[in-house]
C-alpha cells in the first residue's frame, strides 16, 4: 500500500505552460481541485513531496502553500535524488507513488511501486508509468491520482 506520494510540478501540478504577462513576469496555473487533492492526501496520512527540475519563485510558492514532507528542486537526475531521499528517510520504493510527465521522469516512474502519467505525456513517458490517467497535464491529474489511490476509480 502506498504511503508516500511524490509529484513533479510542471505538467502534474500545473499544465506545464508558462504564462507571461506584459511586464515579462511568468505565472503558472493550478486547479483548485488539485490543491484540495493534495491536502486530502495529507489528511489521509500520506507523506507528500515534490521532485522538480525547476528552482524558482514558483517552487517557493509550492513549498509555502503545501508544506510538503519532501521538496527536491533543481533536480535533473530524479532517480538518483529519490534514491538518496529514500535512503535518508527510510522510504521503501514499493510503497512510493510518483507522478511525472517528461523524459526526466521515466526512470523514476519505472522504479517506484506505483506511478502515474497524464494522458497527454509522450508515449515513452506513458509506457514507463504503471498507470496512465485520463486527465491531461494540469487538468486534474492530482485529483484523479488521489481518487485512484483511495479506491474511488474502477
Amino acid at each position: 500500500m502506498v504511503n508516500t506520494v511524490l509529484l513533479d510540478i510542471d505538467g502534474i501540478l500545473t499544465d506545464g505552460a508558462v504564462y507571461v504577462d506584459a511586464s515579462g513576469k511568468e505565472t503558472k496555473r493550478i486547479l483548485f481541485e488539485d490543491i484540495d487533492a493534495i491536502f486530502e492526501l495529507k489528511r489521509e496520512g500520506f507523506k507528500v513531496g515534490f521532485i522538480t527540475g525547476e528552482d524558482n519563485e514558483f517552487c517557493e510558492y509550492v513549498y509555502r502553500r503545501f508544506l510538503p514532507d519532501y521538496m527536491i528542486k533543481g533536480c535533473k537526475d530524479k532517480l538518483r535524488k529519490f534514491k538518496n531521499l529514500a535512503e535518508g528517510q527510510g522510504l521503501d520504493r514499493a510503497y512510493v507513488c510518483y507522478a511525472g510527465d517528461s523524459q526526466r521522469d521515466i526512470e523514476l516512474l519505472e522504479f517506484v511501486g506505483q506511478s502515474f502519467a497524464p494522458s497527454d505525456a509522450s508515449v515513452h513517458v506513458r509506457n514507463a508509468a504503471k498507470k496512465v490517467l485520463k486527465a491531461a497535464r494540469g487538468e486534474g491529474v492530482i485529483r484523479e491520482l488521489v481518487d485512484s489511490l483511495l479506491g474511488r476509480l474502477d
